[in-house]
């Protein structure tokens, strides 16, 4: 399900001719031009979408390796900020009349509190720096929404600016089914999906008791939140994101390292329970062998919890500052996020695009205009049409009518739910028809169980609501796609 030429190069090929026709400075050409620049951009764009103080900005410093995004109730929290690879250190401030101006790093590395001006009157900040991390993907930090007033404009823009979501939740709370359907309707809004969204269970170390290990709790809250989600995020993921960001950052020392070893050693684990009850408690504890300045830096950079499991990690002959972040960073749940992008949305890059741009296109594709502009956009739908019956594109568009869905109006039986997962969430035609990543080569086997979906799906489709026939035909017509490519593979 491979095209001989990228998606996203035909796409920009179309928008050069129509841009030939179009004038640029109307709506309709501007819109083309800023589809254009998307294209034209070499990395995946991520956005860190959420409530507020739900540990969105934590997490965008965890994966980027680095203190950059402002962590408290700053002018730039307020703000959609973008973290971009560069050979050179600058924050950009796009405000919302006049030009463009720069701004040199906070000491120590971090985004400036003053941005120059008010946040209202700034539409956008960028965050410019030499990382390996932001060469493969540009991360979006967007503002929290609240349940009163939602995202703003600003932030909706930003996030169907980009290519896939990383939707960062609170632990569960009498808030839990607020969360749940604000990131339903935040990616269906946004034109985000199974396909390219991933849900972050933040803050898990908050879970339980405080005392006991909070983690057997988050994997059970985290897979109630993915069964819920399901048809919306390809997965929901617990992380310690406060000791993520400390463990991939360089703050932590080899005197906080000292540290905790100091504390291990003059203290029994029976003993530390009562010591780690609060962080209060940690610091004002006259009899420990270590400062209160040391102590409080340690709460500031690990948490109780992690201060609790640097602990452990000590008794068990875990040494030294880089032995310990190694070790922390494990436990942090961050490997596992990490894995989703870079193993299923990086590769998928060229697909994504593809489909927010088409997505943004369709839009101004029946545009009025002079006639010459109308010629233009009739050119350009021919083409759009041809490349949205594209396989992949249809398995985008299948992980959004999958996300459009009210599944308690929709025909779908625990297998055809099955069926549409295995098919928006495979990576290869093998893993979309149920069967095993190494049955690849099995073209036989691929096209029996494309043809067994065939018949299941074909069997659904009887009237019903407008959204749930669209989908309904869209998995279908996927399968076939399937069955043929594999068909035509068996017969060689």
């Amino acid at each position: 399900m491979t095209s001989p030429t990228p998606l996203s190069d035909q796409i920009r090929t179309a928008c050069a001719t129509a841009l030939a026709e179009i004038s640029p400075d109307s709506p309709v050409g501007k819109t083309v031009a800023a589809v254009v620049t998307r294209l034209d951009e070499p990395t995946l764009r991520v956005a860190i979408g959420g409530r507020l103080n739900a540990g969105k900005s934590t997490l965008v410093n965890a994966l980027i390796g680095q203190r950059l995004a402002a962590t408290d109730a700053t002018e730039c929290t307020k703000l959609v900020t973008w973290f971009r690879n560069h050979h050179r250190a600058v924050v950009r401030i796009d405000p919302r009349e006049g030009p463009p101006y720069e701004l040199p790093l906070a000491p120590g590395g971090t985004v400036p509190a003053d941005l120059g001006r008010p946040a209202g009157r700034i539409e956008s900040v960028t965050v410019a720096v030499p990382n390996a991390r932001l060469a493969r993907y540009t991360l979006v930090d967007t503002p929290g929404l609240d349940a009163l007033s939602g995202l703003d404009e600003m932030s909706m823009a930003a996030l169907r600016a980009c290519d896939a979501l990383v939707f960062v939740m609170p632990h569960p709370g009498s808030r839990e089914r607020e969360a749940l359907e604000t990131l339903r309707a935040t990616a269906s809004t946004v034109g985000l999906s199974v396909a390219n969204a991933v849900g972050v269970l933040s803050r898990v170390d908050q879970l339980g008791d405080g005392r006991s290990d909070p983690w057997p709790t988050a994997r059970r809250v985290a897979e109630r939140y993915a069964a819920q989600l399901r048809m919306s995020v390809v997965d929901v993921l617990p992380v310690v994101g406060l000791l993520a960001q400390t463990a991939c950052g360089d703050d932590f020392t080899e005197a906080d390292a000292a540290a905790i070893r100091t504390i291990a050693s003059a203290t029994l684990p029976g003993e530390r329970r009562g010591m780690l009850l609060s962080a209060d408690l940690f610091v004002a504890d006259t009899d420990s062998p270590v400062g209160a300045v040391a102590r409080q830096r340690l709460v500031a950079l690990l948490g109780l919890h992690g201060i609790r499991e640097a602990l452990s990690l000590v008794d068990t002959g875990v040494i030294g500052a880089h032995a310990l972040l190694t070790e922390l960073a494990e436990r942090s749940g961050l490997g596992a996020l990490r894995a989703v992008i870079e193993e299923r949305f990086v590769p998928a890059v060229d697909v994504l695009r593809a489909a927010s741009a088409l997505a943004a296109l369709d839009l101004i594709a029946w545009s009025d205009g002079p006639s010459q502009q109308r010629q233009a956009a009739a050119a350009l739908r021919a083409t759009l049409a041809e490349l949205q019956t594209h396989p992949a594109v249809r398995l985008v568009a299948v992980g959004m009518a999958l996300a459009d869905l009210n599944l308690a109006e929709a025909p779908f039986d625990e297998t055809t739910q099955r069926d549409a997962l295995d098919l928006v969430r495979g990576r290869t035609d093998a893993e979309r028809v149920g069967l095993p990543l190494d049955a690849a080569g099995l073209a036989f086997e691929i096209a029996a169980a494309a043809d067994e979906r065939i018949r299941r799906w074909r069997a659904l489709d009887v009237p019903h609501l407008r959204a749930v026939r669209g989908c309904v035909r869209l998995v279908r017509e996927a399968f076939e796609s399937i069955y043929y490519s594999a068909s035509h593979r068996s017969t060689w």
